[in-house]
């Protein structure tokens, strides 16, 4: 049981960080915070474009 948690884990948190890393540096174009919407994309790595637009919505800085 064990292994297969880790084989749905790792695939699962790759897709986490890469979701995170790609909301992060389009926050940095767009003047915000990389590492605070690094955690948000992360989090939110189901919803991918949510963050995305979100980001669009707001003003740049």
């Amino acid at each position: 049981m064990l292994p297969l948690i880790v084989f749905i884990t790792i695939p699962v948190l790759v897709v986490a960080f890469l979701s995170g890393r790609f909301t992060a540096n389009y926050a940095a174009e767009r003047g915000r915070s990389k590492r605070v919407w690094f955690l948000w994309g992360a989090a939110l790595f189901p919803l991918f474009p949510l963050p995305w637009i979100v980001l669009g919505l707001l003003p740049n800085k």
